[in-house]
C-alpha cells in the first residue's frame, strides 16, 4: 500500500481553541485535554506498516505536535487556507501528487481504526472516486479520494448537519461515482461527552 497516504487533521492543542463546542460543560482546559487524549487515540489506532501517515495541523511547531510527531514517526504538515474546506482541498491536493489514494480524517471519533480505513481504501482500489464516512451529527468522519475534486470542498457550512447531505448532492450533479461507510459518532457536543466517558473513559481522564 505504498501507494496510500493517509491525512490526519488536527489543530495545535491551544486552551480556548480546540473543541470549543465542549464548553461550558467543560473548562477551556478540560477541553484542550480531550483533543489531546482523542489525538494520541487516533494516532494510536490508525498507523499501519503498509501506508503511508501524515499529521496536518495549524502549527507545526507546537511543543505537543512536535513531541507526537516523533513519538509515531509521523511526518508534520502545516494546514494551509482560510476554512476548513480550503485546508482539506490544499492536503488532497499536495497528497495526490504523490500517492493514488488518499484518506483524510480527524481525532474527533474514537472508533475510528484501521479497519474503517482498510474499507475506504478498497472502495477507491475497487474503482470508487470517494468514500465517506458519515458522522450521526450530519458531517463525516473520513473522506478518502482518488481524484482531485474541489467542488466538494467549496463554500460548505462546516459544523452543521447538513455536511454530508450536501457533500452527496454535489458529488451525485458531478456525476461522480462514490461510496460510505458505516456511521460513526463523533466527540463535538456536550452531549457526546457521556459516550465517551462510557466507552473510552481512559479518554474522558481530564
Amino acid at each position: 500500500m505504498n501507494d496510500v497516504c493517509v491525512c490526519i487533521f488536527s489543530k495545535a492543542p491551544v486552551d480556548g481553541k480546540v473543541k470549543t463546542r465542549l464548553l461550558p460543560a467543560l473548562t477551556e482546559q478540560q477541553a484542550c485535554l480531550v483533543h489531546m487524549n482523542l489525538l494520541e487515540h487516533c494516532l494510536s489506532n490508525v498507523k499501519h506498516v503498509g501506508w503511508q501517515c501524515q499529521l496536518w495541523t495549524t502549527d507545526i511547531y507546537h511543543p505537543y505536535i512536535k513531541q507526537q510527531s516523533q513519538q509515531h514517526a509521523i511526518s508534520v504538515h502545516l494546514q494551509q487556507g482560510e476554512d476548513l474546506g480550503a485546508r482539506m482541498r490544499f492536503a488532497f491536493k499536495e497528497s495526490l501528487k504523490k500517492y493514488s489514494y488518499v484518506v483524510l480524517i480527524g481525532t474527533d471519533c474514537p472508533d475510528l481504526n484501521s479497519d474503517y480505513i482498510f474499507q475506504a481504501i478498497k472502495y477507491l482500489q475497487a474503482g470508487k472516486k470517494v468514500v465517506l464516512g458519515p458522522a450521526k451529527d450530519g458531517g463525516y468522519v473520513l473522506i478518502a479520494m482518488s481524484i482531485e475534486f474541489d467542488g466538494v470542498f467549496e463554500n460548505m457550512d462546516w459544523g452543521t448537519d447538513q455536511v454530508l447531505n450536501v457533500t452527496c448532492k454535489r458529488l451525485q450533479q458531478a456525476n461522480i461515482d462514490w461510496s460510505e461507510l458505516a456511521m460513526q459518532r463523533d466527540i463535538d457536543r456536550p452531549g457526546d461527552l457521556a459516550f465517551l466517558k462510557q466507552s473510552y473513559p481512559a479518554l474522558f481522564i481530564l
